[in-house]
């Protein structure tokens, strides 16, 4: 008759068996799951089996034109198809798009989605803002930039009293003659020229900006014209240190540019 010691030890083997079985069969059944699951849906042609308990699917769409995506999106696809469709409606020149959902099967838990076009990249993380690849910010938003090229430091912003309410003139520095651009793409409304020159722009969503303090202005610079950020509007003072000041006006309050910049850019 067999010891006590050597009965528990063959307990012990079968029981450690039978886990080592249920685990096996239970990988396994995941596995066969996400296979059939990207077998029913032909556009996930990639698994990715790389997590203890989950595992990640990615799936792949691609679209030809804004004819190609769904009017109306149902499941999965309301979480990446009215992106797609903004940037097939705003940017058709992006196209074709593609899409790359990747989610954990096979509770379908949202990992990350990524929409590439021929110069834009936009992802989305799990519980995270859309953001735009290319330059940081979130999309889709306003994306301003720096006014003045090169090497720049925003000074604090000066405040002044005028009709009893408060104006923000945000103060930029740099070298002389440096050159100054648009915080954002827009419409030129106003040139005016004292001993400087002060530009008004207008950037959409009635959102306005006021540049101060340019010594000289570009060809381009004139009332009606539609700027981007990469066009130069004009140049510093030709001295060691100058300065512009830019006001920003936003539904008819004005904004500070540490506020407004900030905004704009994802912090996940």
């Amino acid at each position: 008759m067999p010891s006590l010691r050597v009965l528990f030890a063959v307990l012990f083997l079968v029981a450690f068996a039978l886990i080592i079985v249920v685990i096996f069969m239970n990988k396994s059944k995941s596995i066969l799951d996400a296979q059939s699951y990207t077998e029913q849906h032909p556009n996930c042609n990639e698994r990715k089996f790389h997590q203890k308990k989950n595992y990640l699917i990615e799936c792949f769409y691609n679209f030809e034109s804004l004819d190609d995506i769904p009017s109306e999106p149902l499941g999965a696809d309301t979480l990446y198809i009215p992106m797609a469709k903004l940037i097939g409606e705003r940017l058709p020149q992006e196209f074709p798009l593609r899409i790359k959902h990747i989610f954990s099967f096979p509770e379908g838990t949202e990992d990350s989605i990524w929409i590439s076009g021929n110069s834009i990249t936009v992802s989305k993380n799990n519980n995270s803002v859309w953001r735009n690849e290319n330059n940081g910010c979130k999309f889709p938003a306003h994306c301003p930039v720096m006014p003045l090229k090169g090497s720049v430091i925003s000074q604090k912003e000066t405040r002044e009293n005028y009709d009893e309410e408060q104006i923000f003139k945000n103060k930029f520095g740099s070298i002389g003659k440096a050159p100054v651009n648009a915080i954002l793409p827009g419409k030129i409304l106003d040139v005016e020229q004292d001993s400087l020159f002060s530009i008004t722009i207008y950037h959409g969503e009635n959102i306005y900006s006021k540049t101060s303090g340019l010594y000289s202005i570009d060809s381009i610079t004139q009332i009606g014209s539609i700027v981007s950020t990469d066009i130069t509007l004009g140049f510093l003072p030709p001295i060691d240190t100058a300065f512009i000041f830019v006001e920003i006006t936003r539904n008819g309050k004005n904004e500070t540019w540490e506020n407004f910049y900030a905004e704009s850019r994802a912090t996940d």
